[in-house]
């Protein structure tokens, strides 16, 4: 996608909007959204080498904040990862930035930025077994979740971490060992956060939906929801609508034709997971580097209202 190109796009009338981003990065810049909530998309963009910076933007209204990076205190050495969402029972949204300056390392830099009050709260907080923290988050009723890993690589999930906005406070929920797959994405279905995990073996390609519940006594575990057979979805997930999954795969083709040339496609597609049937909702390809000039654009969209408000 080209670096100033962002598009919308609205299940109800199938149309696509192209708008143009609330900050201009240019040929040297990139950009990446660190979440959406509210109607409110979260955006990590830098115009130059380090210079990053956030910005919150609201697609209806044009209106939008930007927001120092508190990752530009620390650096390349250090691992950073983000959430983003709103308080609930508030018009107020916030922001997290968690990072390490070694994976084995216990003590993080944890920033917070509130919306209301305009400022960064800054601590060092100490997490003890906390390994790898993956940059996939969800924000869900006033709490950011992520999974870490261990092991080789820190390949291998071991818990979901949890931070509360109103308790500002860290908890840990551990992934049971018949949850642990081969590829671990968090995401909200029915109202609930999810693990899901997939994995190839002996019976194909296998998927499973954990819900994060609570027991008897309070405590939180992960229960499994339901198993179904999948072809391979081991693309970008999204969200789930209803009980379909919305998957992305990005991926870089050469094709021969009058002159060779390479080119960068996007997929969006949707999931049937009763009936292990794909939809295709769009597909775009740009020319390599000559973005963001389309070669392709087909879209039957059903259900992808509600992420980007129109």
């Amino acid at each position: 996608m080209g670096s100033d190109s962002l598009y919308i796009e609205n299940a109800a009338s199938g149309e696509e909007v192209h708008v143009q981003q609330p900050f201009g990065v240019g040929i040297h810049g990139w950009f990446r959204i660190v979440g959406v909530s509210n109607g409110n998309i979260c955006f990590k963009f830098s115009r130059e080498q380090d210079d990053t910076r956030l910005l919150v933007w609201n697609p209806t209204t044009q209106c939008s904040r930007e927001i120092f990076d508190p990752h530009r205190d620390h650096g390349r050495s250090y691992f950073p990862v983000y959430g983003f969402g709103h308080v609930p029972n508030s018009d107020a949204y916030t922001i997290i930035h968690i990072c390490k300056r070694d994976i084995a390392d216990a003590y993080i830099f944890f920033s917070r930025y509130c919306s209301r009050r305009s400022t960064w709260f800054h601590c060092v907080d100490c997490l003890p077994g906390v390994e790898k923290i993956d940059p996939n988050s969800v924000f869900n009723n006033g709490h950011a979740y992520w999974i870490t890993g261990t092991g080789d690589s820190y390949a291998t999930p071991k818990s979901v971490l949890c931070y509360s906005v109103e308790d500002e406070s860290f908890s840990e929920v551990s992934i049971p060992v018949g949850a642990i797959y081969t590829v671990h994405n968090l995401l909200t279905h029915k109202e609930k956060v999810a693990l899901l995990a997939h994995t190839y073996n002996e019976f194909g390609y296998v998927a499973a939906i954990w819900h994060l519940n609570e027991d008897a006594g309070g405590n939180r575990i992960l229960e499994q929801y339901c198993r179904f057979a999948s072809r391979s979805i081991r693309e970008n997930l999204i969200l789930f609508v209803d009980d379909n999954l919305l998957l992305l795969v990005n991926n870089s083709k050469e094709r021969e034709l009058l002159v060779n040339y390479r080119y960068i496609e996007l997929v969006l597609t949707e999931y049937d997971i009763e009936h292990g049937t794909r939809n295709l909702l769009v597909r775009r390809a740009w020319r390599y580097p000559e973005t963001p000039h389309p070669i392709t654009v087909r879209s039957t969209l059903k259900y992808f209202a509600g992420m980007f408000p129109v």
